[in-house]
């Protein structure tokens, strides 16, 4: 199969990668179309995400106390790093560099406005592992390299978004071009302990048949510098791919197997996460997450088991933990159970691991998963397993080439008779003609 696909980016690219395809394009960049719509950002959103609003937690009906020691132990660990957050001696732009740049490429100084980064730093900065003191380093350095005005509306909202459309090629189907996504997401900072990421979305054009939904919608109170409570519909923290699976970060055109069919990438739930990061010395941190959900339900198999509203009254529960070493290297584990089915009886349980790498212009990522689904009386337990390990080096600054192995196992006759076994070799080759600007085959 092959298919072409064009993608605009406006501020703060957020978005689903494709599937099964085999050539990509991403066209241009509008950067400038922001400046028109911060005119139009709602008020109503900014009085709404004001302190004096009260937020709804109801809806959680069943955790066991072995589940809240888990939200307890993590609420000590942000304690214990907002008290003793490391203090690192590299500078400015080096700083940028190595903590904003080890996910993603950096972004262009000049492509926010201060108060704009003041937001990204503030939702990022754990995760890239920022004391107060190197966040404080890379903050100064940004604003005073950018360029870009502050806009009159409070907090500078930063708002951004994208369009993919495609060429579609098989020989299994009618050659058509398509649609495949409209993306709006806007991300903002109301009051200093409250940020907000609200991500839209439509698919092959909208309509009856596809209407538009919401991809994330949630608000972070920081109860600590670098220690939140999320609330709302998020991407449930399990592995590490979905926070790669927009076409910058996803460095091939095709996500892997067992991503999309155990850890359901674009994995969209509504629920609570506690989430932040612990230093341990100024080599080595911890980012982490636990969470209730509402779970997986009883689609015919997991990815078709996504789902907002629950299907049963048991609440699912779910941790991350992962240790950056030098800001290079990343190795973490994931846990999730909760039951699936209507009745709330049976259960299911997936563990994984992950491990990211980066020395100069090499990038390695791997990840495996492991899933176990009950299933009734006389009929066997689904089982579900597979990893990736990819590889990949720019060069230059404008071309990577990348290669990707992975593999599926997946069985399970409870759910609809799921039957996979799969092998993937995939190959790519981009050119960036911009850092945010790319085109791939």
């Amino acid at each position: 199969m092959c298919r072409w696909r064009s993608t605009i980016y406006l501020c703060w690219e957020r978005e689903e990668a494709l599937s099964d395809l085999k050539t990509s394009f991403l066209l241009f960049s509008l950067d400038k179309i922001s400046d028109l719509m911060y005119k139009i950002y709602p008020v109503w959103l900014h009085k709404m995400l004001t302190p004096h609003n009260k937020l709804n937690l109801g809806g959680i009906r069943k955790v066991t106390k072995t589940n809240m020691s888990i939200f307890i132990f993590v609420f000590v660990l942000g304690i214990y790093s907002a008290a003793f957050g490391s203090v690192s001696s590299s500078q400015g732009a080096n700083l940028y560099q190595l903590k904003c740049g080890r996910c993603h490429q950096a972004y262009n100084p000049q492509k926010y406005s201060p108060n704009q980064w003041k937001t990204i730093i503030k939702e990022m900065g754990p995760l890239a592992g920022l004391n107060k003191e190197t966040e404080k380093k890379i903050l100064d350095y940004v604003v005073e390299s950018s360029k870009k005005k502050d806009s009159q509306i409070p907090t500078d909202p930063v708002l951004g978004g994208y369009l993919y459309s495609e060429f579609f090629s098989s020989k299994d189907s009618v050659d058509t071009f398509d649609i495949h996504y409209l993306n709006v997401n806007l991300s903002g900072r109301p009051h200093k302990r409250i940020t907000f990421r609200a991500e839209f979305e439509f698919e092959h054009g909208g309509g009856e048949s596809e209407p538009p939904f919401v991809e994330q919608a949630y608000i972070d109170v920081w109860i600590f510098r670098n220690a939140a409570l999320r609330i709302g519909a998020l991407l449930t923290p399990f592995n590490r791919f979905d926070e790669f699976h927009g076409p910058i970060e996803n460095l091939l055109i095709t996500r892997p197997q067992m991503s999309r069919e155990i850890g359901n990438s674009a994995w969209k739930e509504v629920g609570i996460n506690f989430h932040g990061n612990l230093f341990i010395n100024k080599d080595f941190y911890i980012n982490y997450d636990t969470y209730i959900i509402n779970g997986l339900g009883s689609g015919s198999r997991l990815r078709k088991s996504r789902q907002y509203k629950d299907n049963n009254n048991a609440k699912s529960l779910g941790f991350r933990l992962s240790g950056v070493f030098l800001d290079k290297f990343e190795a973490g584990g994931s846990f999730y159970q909760g039951a699936w089915d209507d009745e709330g009886d049976l259960k299911l349980t997936m563990m994984g691991v992950h491990f990211l790498g980066k020395i100069e212009n090499l990038t390695l990522f791997a990840e495996y998963s492991k899933a176990t689904s009950e299933n009734p009386e006389l009929i066997e337990d689904g089982k579900a397993a597979g990893y990736f390990i990819q590889a990949s080096y720019l060069i230059g600054k404008k071309f990577r080439p990348t290669i990707r192995y992975g593999t599926l196992d997946y069985l399970d006759y409870g759910r609809g008779g799921t039957d996979y076994d799969t092998k993937v070799i995939a190959l790519g080759f981009n050119f960036y003609l911009t850092p945010s600007i790319v085109f791939k085959v």
